[in-house]
């Protein structure tokens, strides 16, 4: 295996573990933004009860204490949701090297591959225009009497 294929891979690893880095903050990320509209789901529901409902929670405050809860927990998951995010922006960033790295070693094997195989032709050609001329006009143009 050349030096070339060898960083290739490398490459190519590391842009996968960015890519595996990344899926598992998108993961926690959906999953926050899950817990959020669910906690503004219930919300919404205990807003669309009937007054005569609420009567008994207000009388003991729990209404308050209930909206206070929802306030809080709101906050700390969307605190969570923010650092989710930062760290995203990071292994987005890293993602992005990643694949610039593994882009260009991709490219430069394949430039090598292409001036090899242009090497090649123009060597192919050298040749059948030697033996074209050693061999001289009979053999190519099919005229030896």
């Amino acid at each position: 295996m050349t030096d070339r294929v060898q960083l290739s891979q490398a490459m190519e690893a590391a842009y996968q573990a960015a890519q595996a880095a990344l899926q598992d903050i998108r993961a926690e990320e959906t999953a926050l933004r899950q817990s959020l509209a669910e906690l503004d789901a219930q919300r919404m529901a205990s807003r669309a009860l009937p007054l005569e409902q609420w009567a008994a929670p207000r009388a003991i405050g729990a209404d308050i204490l209930w909206q206070g809860w929802t306030q809080r927990t709101r906050q700390e998951l969307n605190v969570k949701l923010a650092q989710v995010l930062v760290r995203k922006a990071e292994k987005m960033a890293a993602l992005r090297h990643a694949f610039g790295r593994a882009e260009a070693v991709r490219r430069m094997i394949q430039d090598e591959k292409t001036a090899r195989r242009k090497a090649a032709q123009g060597r192919d050609l050298e040749r059948d225009q030697y033996l074209a001329l050693m061999n001289g006009p009979t053999s190519a143009g099919g005229q030896n009497r």
